[in-house]
């Protein structure tokens, strides 16, 4: 079975992963209808959308058949599925539940993938930097401190030597850093906090100059994420200017993975890092 590490909603998309397997060749119509239940619902607790209950387990059980074992783990995964999570947890912070789900899976996912192409990635930012850009965003001026002191807590993931995070980061990301104007060294504390995340035993993070010209998905940002379930489980977070998304889907997700290989080509190396943050002007590390 999968760690128990794991939150709450990925227990929910294991389960669902089962269900459909056990379905096999079946429509979902069909088995939504041995159940007793519309075709959308069917849909929504393959999809881990929607909490099970003993009572819709065991009409499953009776619709698709299957070995004990496998619905063991079933059981398992909608029982610590259906935990709450207590109010005070970290996740409850953040308004957005699709932003709740991306703290759960930084904390908790066995390896992180983060494509960054105008933005360096919150995990990887300074206070200073985090400051200057909320200003910029015309936050309120009361929640700046409040909304700094998440992302530090975020940032306390990557001192987790059981989790892996990787970063793909375009040069327009450090080039909108350096062109601050100010005297308060955001752009040197910065390069600074690169190169020091960067030594990090579990972090790895590639640049993909301007010399490289054009490649694929350039303009995208967004999260990998991958629990060593079995099969091994990936999710996307996506974030546009006005939605957020977390996607499991596999066909969706075939197509992210396919474009962090395509995108890890054109990238430099880790080994090529520090040398690639002193030419655009960072110090070299000690």
């Amino acid at each position: 079975m999968a760690s128990v590490e794991m939150p709450a909603f990925i227990h929910n998309i294991q389960c669902g992963r089962l269900l459909e397997a056990l379905r096999d060749e079946r429509t979902q119509r069909e088995v939504a209808t041995a159940c007793g239940w519309s075709q959308p619902t069917q849909v929504d607790l393959e999809r881990g959308q929607k909490l099970f209950t003993a009572e819709n387990l065991e009409k499953l059980k009776a619709a698709l058949g299957g070995d004990a074992e496998t619905w063991t783990q079933i059981a398992w995964h909608a029982e610590v599925g259906s935990v709450s999570v207590p109010k005070a947890d970290l996740r409850w912070k953040f308004k957005s539940e699709p932003m709740r789900k991306l703290v759960d899976m930084e904390r908790t996912a066995t390896l992180i993938r983060c494509k960054a192409s105008m933005l360096l990635p919150g995990m990887l930012q300074t206070i200073e930097l985090m400051r200057y850009l909320m200003e910029v965003a015309g936050v309120a001026v009361e929640e700046i401190d409040r909304l700094i002191n998440l992302r530090v807590r975020r940032q306390e993931a990557l001192l987790n030597p059981a989790q892996r995070f990787e970063f793909i980061i375009d040069q327009a990301a450090l080039a909108r850093v350096s062109l601050i104007s100010d005297t308060t060294g955001i752009w040197a504390g910065q390069l600074t906090r690169l190169a020091e995340v960067a030594k990090l035993p579990n972090v790895h993070i590639k640049w993909v100059p301007f010399s490289h010209g054009f490649y694929p998905g350039q303009e995208s940002d967004y999260h990998l994420a991958t629990y060593a379930a079995d099969p091994a489980l990936h999710l996307v977070y996506v974030e546009r200017y006005d939605e957020q998304a977390v996607l499991h889907e596999p066909k969706i997700v075939k197509r992210y993975l396919d474009l962090w290989e395509a995108q890890e080509k054109v990238a430099l190396g880790s080994d090529q890092a520090a040398n690639f943050l002193a030419f655009v002007g960072g110090p070299q590390p000690s």
